[in-house]
Parts: structure tokens; C-alpha cells; sequence
């Protein structure tokens, strides 16, 4: 068990998180699990003492069937024993998932915390808690390192922030797992157990247990380290936003002075690059955007125009200026799925499909060995169709949903091409994308399907 210093055992109760008054409301998210059901007794007790009152929110996503009942059924049994009223929401992610082109975990997420912005403006409750501890911020961390993140993702979870009508805090984030789990057996708690966390095909639970027990074999504590480099880091990045704040502040018109960003530090320059690109467009704008962008007006004789999320960025004259990339709607499309093969009209691609019982090993996740055009999977899939892509697109691959957008980007997949590429997806969503990859879970070494995609011009022998 990971030894806690006095530091980190401190519990901050959410007003004093948000700098309210002791006795203002409190809504808790109560999943069940060992970690809110702890701050459950903490805020209970709390609550007593300082005559604040208090709401519980459970929410039941319709993924985990006849478990999630379980869970649901805990959570109003514990608002009973401690005369609390407990608000249920009973959603179809999946349903919802595959309406608005999301994962899971993102569409769950999204349901789970409107419903809390719901209650709070609703009920007139400033504060929401969330049990989330200091085993989740280095997971976080972690997470957000292999996948490269700057500054601002290594800040990690921070303890309070705004949401809502009030603010979101996070009372147990000085808190490790094992000490949360010790103060439960302490106070003779019960909890349950969500069994999908066990699962390693989600990067997460395989850095929970994998990755950070090696810590703990390597360093002392490093749940409480790592809390500690993301709270000097958020002040860093807070004084870095602040200073990019005032400078986007200083400029008038919708244009931005060439010779003010030159003058910058690139560290200030990205940051005001991203608050004023933020004006004119709802995309995404990567890191990746942001420095070549700022790469090219270090040089004096910088012109043209370059390509970001939603538009353009032009140079005119001694001024940066930007202008939104014209609506394009792509002409979508859909086609059952069948054996032989398909011709898209559209665009003249092929897909050839074959059924076979030899395994024909494609792996999905090694760019280095990936066949990017072709594909095996389980022959037991159902209801397949070819259809376009829409705007979100996701696909699960190394058990993370991935942006279909971002994977394309990566493998450099033209953008004239990408409207154009049959996807192939089940009720699940998309089973296979070209130059991305297969869906976890559907490869296999049995009887499947191998589909071989044909563009315009190739033959059949070079595919």
C-alpha cells in the first residue's frame, strides 16, 4: 500500500475548494464504487455539522444490464439509510453513441455531467463533487504523456473548476486508491464493484494495473508526486494564459499584428494563436497547427496562407487575419454489405471481398505491419453496411475510441479523399475504417471476411 503523507490525507470538503461559505449545497455524483461511497459518509457527516444540504445523483448508462441495476439499487439503498434523496436517470448511451457518431465513454460522460448541470441549475446548487482520487490523476498523467500532451494536459485533474451554475470540485484528489479503500474498511463501508474495470483492453484499467503498481515497486508514493508537479505546473500554465490573455486583449479588429506575435516567446505566441483562433472557429486546433503555424511567422518574409480546423489563417499585408473555410456538404452514401464485392459510384472505389477459412493475420494496431487497404474479421459480425463518414466519427482500437479524423491525419490520408472512403460499420458503429484500422474484437483466427480496398487506378494485382 502506497504510503500517504499528512499532505495528501487531507480532505478539502467542496466549499472550502471553491472559496463558498460552509453552508452552501452540495450535489454528490454517487456511482456506488468504494471512492463515492466513501465521500458519501465524509460529505454526510459534514453536512450535520456545517447545515448544508446535500443531493446524490446516480446515473445508470444502459451498458452494463443487470450490474448496473445492482449498482442503481445500492445507491438508493444508501440515500435511504442516510435520509437522503437520491436523483436517477436511466439513459441508452448506446443508442445515443451511435446517434451522434461518439464512443461510449465519451457519450456517457457527456449524459452523465449534463445531467448533473441539470440538477444544479434546477435545484440552485452550486457545488458538485466527484469522487475522483489521486490514483486517477496519474492515470490521467500517464495516459496523457503517451499520447504526447503539452503543459496544460500535464496539469492533470484539477481540484476545482467551473461548471454549471457553481463550480465542480474533486475533494478526495489528495487521496490514493488504497487509503480511500483503508478508510472504508475502517468505517465498516460497503460498495460494489464495477467488473468492467478488471477489463485491460481499456488503456486506462491496463495503466491502473500494470503500469502504476511498477511505480510503486520503483518510488515512494507517486500518486501524492505526481499531485503535487500538476499543482506547480497549473500555476504555470495559469500565468502563461494570463500573460497570452493580455496580449489578445491589446489587439483590435479581428486581425492580429505580425510584429506583436513576432516579438513573443513561442510559449506566449501558441496561446494567443489558440484564444484567437477559438473566435472564429468551434474546431479543434491542434498543437500540431499551432506550431507550424508559429514556426512560420518567425520567418520576416512570411506570406500566404496556411491550412487550420475550419478555415484559413492568410497573411495580408502586416496583419494575420482568418477566413472560414466554406461549407462543404459531402454527398453521403450507404450500401449493404455483400460478399463479391462493391463499386461505389461516387468515387469509383472497389472494395473486394472474400470469405475464407484461413487466417489471414492483419494487426491493427502496428502502423509498421498494418495492411492499410485490407482487413480480416469474425464472420459472425451482423447487419453490416458500407456507409460515409460523418462529423466525430470514432472507432475503438487499443481499447480507446479513436477520432477517425485524427487517425486519417496521422496515416496522411488526403482530405480529398476521406469524404470519399467507404467505412464499414455494424450496429455497434464503425467495424473498419481504411488506412485506420479494425475495431477491437473483431479480428479472428478462424473463418472471417477479407476485404481488400481498391482505389481508382489500381489493378487488381498490386492491392
Amino acid at each position: 500500500m502506497p504510503k500517504q503523507t499528512m499532505e495528501r490525507a487531507k480532505v478539502l470538503l467542496p466549499q472550502q475548494l471553491a472559496g463558498l461559505p460552509s453552508d452552501a449545497p452540495v450535489l454528490l455524483a454517487l456511482s456506488g464504487g468504494a471512492d463515492s461511497r466513501f465521500l458519501l459518509d465524509v460529505l454526510a457527516e459534514a453536512s450535520r455539522r456545517q447545515g448544508f444540504s446535500l443531493l446524490l445523483a446516480h446515473v445508470d448508462h444502459g451498458i452494463r444490464g443487470e450490474e448496473a441495476k445492482r449498482d442503481s439499487a445500492f445507491c438508493r439503498a444508501l440515500a435511504e439509510q442516510y435520509g437522503l434523496e437520491l436523483c436517477l436517470l436511466e439513459a441508452d448511451v448506446p443508442r445515443l453513441a451511435h446517434e451522434h457518431g461518439r464512443g461510449l465513454e465519451e457519450e456517457a460522460r457527456r449524459v452523465r455531467y449534463a445531467y448533473f448541470a441539470e440538477l444544479m441549475q434546477k435545484r440552485g446548487i452550486p457545488l458538485l463533487a466527484t469522487a475522483h482520487h489521486a490514483d486517477d490523476h496519474l492515470e490521467t498523467l500517464l495516459f496523457r504523456m503517451a499520447r504526447g500532451s503539452g503543459l496544460r494536459g500535464l496539469c492533470g485533474i484539477a481540484p476545482v473548476r467551473p461548471f454549471s451554475v457553481g463550480f465542480l470540485t474533486r475533494p478526495l484528489l489528495s487521496l490514493a486508491r488504497a487509503e480511500i479503500l483503508r478508510r472504508c474498511e475502517e468505517r465498516g463501508l460497503a460498495y460494489v464493484t464495477d467488473s468492467t474495470n478488471a477489463d485491460t483492453a481499456y488503456a486506462r484499467n491496463r495503466i491502473r494495473s500494470e503500469a502504476i503498481p511498477a511505480l510503486e515497486s520503483l518510488f515512494e508514493d507517486p500518486q501524492g508526486r505526481a499531485v503535487r508537479m500538476s499543482r506547480a505546473l497549473r500555476e504555470d500554465e495559469d500565468f502563461l494564459h494570463q500573460t497570452a490573455k493580455a496580449v489578445l486583449d491589446g489587439e483590435h479588429g479581428d486581425g492580429l499584428s505580425l510584429d506583436t506575435l513576432r516579438a513573443l516567446h513561442p510559449a506566449i505566441r501558441k496561446r494567443v494563436l489558440a484564444g484567437w483562433l477559438a473566435r472564429f472557429t468551434d474546431r479543434m486546433v491542434e498543437t500540431v497547427h499551432l506550431e507550424a503555424l508559429s514556426r512560420a511567422l518567425e520567418q520576416p518574409s512570411a506570406s500566404g496562407e496556411y491550412a487550420v480546423p475550419g478555415g484559413r489563417v492568410l497573411i495580408e499585408g502586416d496583419r494575420l487575419c482568418f477566413c472560414s473555410a466554406p461549407t462543404r456538404k459531402a454527398e453521403a452514401f450507404c450500401y449493404p454489405f455483400a460478399e463479391g464485392g462493391t463499386v461505389f459510384p461516387e468515387s469509383g472505389i472497389r472494395v473486394r471481398v472474400t470469405r475464407t477459412e484461413k487466417y489471414t493475420k492483419i494487426n491493427n494496431l502496428s502502423t509498421a505491419t498494418r495492411i492499410n487497404r485490407n482487413c480480416f474479421f469474425a464472420i459472425m459480425v451482423k447487419n453490416l453496411h458500407w456507409r460515409s463518414r460523418r462529423e466525430g466519427d470514432r472507432i475503438q482500437m487499443g481499447g480507446m475510441h479513436r477520432r477517425l479524423r485524427k487517425l486519417w491525419n496521422e496515416e496522411g490520408v488526403p482530405p480529398q479523399l476521406r469524404d470519399r472512403l467507404p467505412l464499414l460499420c455494424d450496429e455497434e458503429g464503425i467495424l473498419w475504417a481504411p488506412f485506420a484500422g479494425l475495431r477491437d474484437g473483431a479480428k479472428t483466427e478462424g473463418e472471417g471476411y477479407l476485404v481488400e480496398l481498391l482505389l481508382p487506378g489500381d489493378t487488381e494485382e498490386n492491392t
